[in-house]
């Protein structure tokens, strides 16, 4: 646990700086990537420090449509042969082949779904209002924290270092993709909307994480303030009234979030199949193919390996972020518990503000035991273990589809990619 000293330094110390940036810079990107896109109808007010609703230049959003549409369209063609190979493979092809065709139809699919309900959400009035009253929020907590408790931004090194390797596979993908000859615009869209969605989700997880640990910094100031001091300042009253109503709107804001954009984590975990699929392409081309060390390796990073990573990478995640909002909910928790003791020594029995201090803290830590802050996926929580049981499920499921590949004594000669 930080000491007064310790809150100090950090705050005034290079580092304070640098991840303040980060989280500034990664908001810009969000912003400027929607605005460019048309996604949402809204801009930043400078003097309001709000979102508001905006209108397009009917020219350009007209333009911008057309482009949208176009390169979907432009591949009509193509998708009637891809449906016309679909009907002929299900009914001819059979055995291993016929399983890695219903396997890579699957997972076209899923990608379709989730492809569709993130073009829903980045351009649907409705949920154009959702993102705005929920951006909002999250501007509102973030300047209560910073002019009643004082902020210091840190982000978790391991945390960000995980998502740059997990950038960088996506990059692999998309840069792999463009330099083919063919390949579906769809699938090309799906992962790089996929890439914006969860990387803004990434952030707002950072930023909670952010919030608690100040909220935590604050009380662990507060406790050694008054160690030596006989009784507490009404000053620190209206503060710890203040911290419980800022963490009762961080829990409404973060259920929200859980109820209505549930469908992200799910896509997310959706990914499964994809990982799956091209885990077996790449597993068969290591342990079976007969080709060189160095044409293995750029089969593998120019077809397979991103594909089969990135999904693991991104349950992983959002497995460590769950983990570490258990972690600092828990410590504040402690702080909460040992702030009442204090005040419990050190206020006035028959004062008014030590019982309303006592019923908030009690229903602060009954509030977290009912609902405390998580990621749920299919009304599952998805923590570290979760993203371990993912990890076995599709090494073993990859490996039972290489088992029935080998039994129907298919050529594994040479490496096989699949985008």
């Amino acid at each position: 646990m930080w000491n007064r000293e310790d809150i100090r330094l950090l705050r005034s110390g290079p580092g304070n700086a640098i991840y303040r940036r980060v989280f500034l810079y990664s908001s810009y990107l969000l912003y400027w990537i929607a605005k460019c896109c048309h996604f949402v109808k809204l801009r930043y007010n400078l003097e309001t420090h709000r979102l508001e609703h905006s209108n397009y230049n009917i020219i350009i959003t007209k333009l911008v449509l057309a482009v949208k549409f176009f390169f979907v369209l432009r591949q009509c063609v193509e998708y009637l042969v891809m449906g016309f190979v679909i009907w002929i493979h299900l009914f001819i092809v059979e055995k291993a082949d016929g399983q890695n065709f219903l396997i890579s139809l699957a997972m076209q699919g899923i990608s379709i779904n989730a492809l569709r309900r993130i073009l829903i959400f980045l351009h649907s009035r409705e949920d154009c209002r959702l993102i705005k009253q929920l951006v909002n929020e999250i501007i509102n907590i973030s300047r209560i924290i910073q002019s009643k408790f004082g902020m210091i931004y840190h982000c978790e090194l391991s945390l960000l270092g995980l998502y740059l390797c997990k950038l960088y596979f996506v990059y692999i993908i998309i840069e792999t993709m463009w330099n083919k000859p063919f390949f579906l615009w769809i699938t090309l869209f799906y992962w790089i909307l996929l890439e914006y969605c969860t990387f803004a989700y990434f952030i707002y997880h950072l930023i909670l994480l952010n919030w608690y640990s100040n909220l935590a910094f604050f009380l662990q100031s507060l406790t050694e303030y008054h160690e030596g001091l006989q009784f507490i300042s009404r000053h620190y009253h209206r503060r710890l009234l203040l911290l419980f109503k800022v963490h009762l709107r961080i829990n409404r804001l973060h259920k929200d979030i859980k109820e209505k954009v549930a469908w992200l984590p799910s896509a997310i975990y959706l990914g499964i199949f994809t990982s799956i699929f091209n885990m077996e392409l790449l597993l068969e081309c290591v342990i079976y193919a007969h080709d060189d060390i160095e044409n293995k390796m750029y089969i593998i990073a120019d077809g397979c390996l991103g594909p089969a990573l990135v999904p693991l990478f991104n349950v992983l995640i959002l497995g460590i972020c769950t983990d570490r909002l258990r972690s600092v909910e828990l410590t504040l928790q402690q702080q909460i518990v040992i702030i009442n003791i204090l005040y419990v020594r050190k206020a006035y029995q028959h004062d008014h503000t030590l019982k309303v201090l006592h019923n908030e803290h009690t229903s602060l830590i009954v509030h977290q035991k009912l609902e405390p802050l998580n990621v749920i996926v299919f009304d599952i929580i998805c923590d570290r273990e979760f993203a371990f049981d993912y990890f076995l499920t599709v090494m073993i499921t990859a490996l039972s589809f290489i088992q029935y590949t080998v039994s129907t004594n298919r050529n594994l000669a040479e490496c096989v990619t699949h985008k």
